[in-house]
């Protein structure tokens, strides 16, 4: 199952909104073919490790033990439900690590494999394997993103200087946080730091795709001339309380906070319902703690430095569970998730 992980792991960045799922074939304890759910609307992990059975052994299919690190899924969606292949291809054991968490799923495909012979053992290093699809099930569950709040913070909890770009962490921690960027689907950023860091948003650090970007305006004072709005191939969604002439680029996708409409909700709807299934919240701290006073945070990236700036903008503060904790040269990583 640890190995399905691994498998999973690979896919992330690449199939949001959908789950990352890893699967393994395997025949008296000798691993037949593996898969993985690659990219979004791509086939699931259990067809890959199907398809990539070597012909010659096609035939001990039926005799192998399918391991899944997420409960296959029994309705069509942008394809077919893997338990037809499963009962097509007659495997007759399957390991899963956790079930579904979509309420249409949740156990019925276990209970449609029962019901045809096949053996169900679940439960299969459980926590990591949750672990593994929290954005999915923050998804299918709340039915908006999945928030990540990622800032980094001076020994005396200050995150920057009004009006002034400070760099805070070491540079290593540069590339780290662009390998971040390359697993969400989006990053948001308010106007204030548009201002005052003409950030490009981009993973030019790290070797992996840029995410779409989200610009909060409320007063319109962008211009189209910042890096943030460039035509690099990314989406830019930009939401606003009034139409802003100043930002007349097509590429860019405006929109109008409707009138008595809460903010925060309207845009994580928004984005939700364009498939964006991971949202990181970059910049700055004020926008970052609009997040944090709404209770709109599922997870948050901090990164504790030695920088001795001991004034200007109080960093967010936020309590809930250590999820893990890295070090990047002299800085100290925290992931930190809600509840």
């Amino acid at each position: 199952m640890a190995r399905c992980f691994d498998l999973a792991k690979q896919g992330i960045g690449h199939v949001s909104p959908n789950p990352p799922v890893g699967a393994v074939l395997v025949y008296e304890g000798r691993i037949l073919a593996e898969g993985y759910h690659a990219f979004y609307g791509g086939p699931h992990a259990e067809v890959m490790a199907v398809n990539n059975v070597p012909q010659e052994e096609k035939h001990l299919i039926p005799k192998a033990t399918l391991y899944v690190s997420l409960e296959p899924c029994c309705i069509t969606g942008k394809t077919p439900p893997c338990t037809d292949l499963i009962i097509k291809e007659g495997i007759m054991d399957v390991n899963i690590s956790t079930r579904d968490p979509n309420p249409a799923m949740a156990g019925s495909s276990l209970e449609r494999l029962k019901a045809k012979g096949v053996r169900i053992t679940e439960g299969i290093l459980e926590e990591e394997g949750q672990a593994l699809i929290r954005s999915f099930t923050t998804n299918i569950l709340l039915r908006r993103p999945h928030v990540i709040l990622k800032w980094a913070q001076s020994k005396w909890g200050y995150s920057g200087t009004d009006g002034k770009q400070v760099w805070l962490s070491d540079s290593l921690t540069k590339t780290w946080s662009h390998s971040q960027r390359a697993q969400v689907d989006a990053i948001l950023v308010g106007a204030r730091t548009v201002e005052t860091d003409n950030p490009s948003l981009t993973t030019r650090d790290y070797p992996g795709r840029s995410p779409h970007r989200v610009i909060l305006d409320p007063n319109g004072r962008l211009d189209d001339h910042y890096q943030v709005f460039n035509n690099d191939g990314c989406k830019v969604f930009y939401f606003s309380n009034k139409e802003n002439p100043r930002i007349s680029v097509e590429h860019v996708i405006k929109n109008i906070f409707p009138e008595g409409e809460d903010h925060l909700i309207h845009i994580l709807q928004f984005l939700f319902s364009q498939n964006i299934g991971i949202l990181l919240v970059e910049g700055g701290a004020y926008t970052q703690k609009q997040f944090v006073k709404a209770n709109l945070w599922d997870e948050a990236w901090v990164i504790q430095t030695q920088h001795v700036l001991s004034e200007g903008i109080v960093a967010p503060n936020v309590r809930g569970n250590l999820l893990a904790k890295q070090y990047s040269e002299r800085d100290v990583i925290i992931a930190i998730s809600n509840g």
